[in-house]
């Protein structure tokens, strides 16, 4: 009987121990826990707090002052090869801008303001950060004619593919667009800043045309007088009369005419295919010569 009175309480004794450590495990257990939590809960805090501060740092706003100067460090623009600079920074003065985060500024009043200029087709707004700044990426119009009212005058004006009227403030175009000069005063019931789009290709067929028969370039169309036309190529003088359809019909004679000129010893005032079935050369002192119809 000792024998299992004596295994009895070192079991029990052990059982005890047991619970004891047991306990204490998961004492331990439910301290790390609590660690965790807390530091879990700390780490969120500042989170929060870091996300405020860098959200409300000035980095995030656009200096507006330098945006209107405008400083380069604060506003780029690229592609603006005719429109000048100051435009499209007055378009930008004139747009109310607020003072909040690079990231919630609306870019849409600025970019539909920049693209009511006559020489802009699209505008781009891009937005960054730290600092705030802009980029403004403009895709221009493409001018096809200049406008001048002589030929000693440099151009004034000038007319896009779509026929949007450039006024004199774009002026001078840049080298890299190849335009046709047109003499004109827009006057006598042509007037250039009214032309439509159908006026403007009207012209532009007209010239292909009569570039494909004469081999020879265009260097300008005289629309002073819209019914007494003249163009005038590398080597000659052509008067046309008014552009209409038989125009084009009269222009083929050009393929015959030009060739013949070059034997010419006087010099060509200009060739005359103001009429269906006659066509003249007219040198300078000499009456007309008569090139018959065949």
């Amino acid at each position: 009987m000792s024998e299992e009175k004596e295994y009895s309480q070192r079991y029990y004794k052990r059982r005890l121990q047991a619970n004891r450590l047991r306990r204490r495990v998961g004492s331990q257990r439910a301290q790390i826990r609590a660690v965790r939590v807390l530091l879990r809960l700390a780490i969120i805090v500042f989170i929060i707090f870091f996300t405020a501060l860098v959200l409300r740092a000035n980095r995030w706003h656009l200096d507006l002052e330098a945006l209107r100067v405008p400083d380069p460090a604060v506003l780029k623009i690229e592609g603006n090869v005719i429109t000048p600079t100051y435009k499209i920074v007055d378009m930008i003065r004139q747009t109310d801008i607020p003072d909040v985060p690079i990231y919630r500024l609306d870019t849409h009043e600025i970019e539909k303001n920049i693209a009511g200029l006559e020489a802009v087709e699209k505008v781009y707004v891009r937005r960054f950060w730290l600092p705030a700044r802009l980029l403004i990426v403009v895709e221009e119009r493409t001018p096809v004619f200049e406008i001048t009212p002589n030929l000693d005058t440099v151009p004034i004006s000038a007319i896009t593919d779509e026929g949007i009227f450039i006024g004199r403030d774009y002026m001078p175009l840049s080298k890299r667009f190849k335009t046709t000069k047109i003499l004109s005063y827009g006057v006598r019931g042509d007037d250039y800043e009214n032309w439509s789009q159908e006026r403007v290709r009207e012209l532009q067929k007209f010239i292909k045309a009569v570039e494909a028969y004469s081999k020879e370039e265009v260097e300008y169309l005289d629309l002073r007088d819209p019914k007494d036309v003249y163009v005038k190529l590398q080597d000659v003088l052509v008067r046309f009369g008014e552009v209409n359809d038989a125009t084009f019909e009269r222009a083929q004679w050009l393929a015959t005419i030009i060739p013949e000129t070059k034997n010419f010893k006087k010099k060509i005032k200009y060739i005359d295919l103001r009429w269906d079935e006659a066509h003249y050369i007219k040198l300078d002192g000499v009456e007309f010569g008569k090139i018959e119809a065949e």
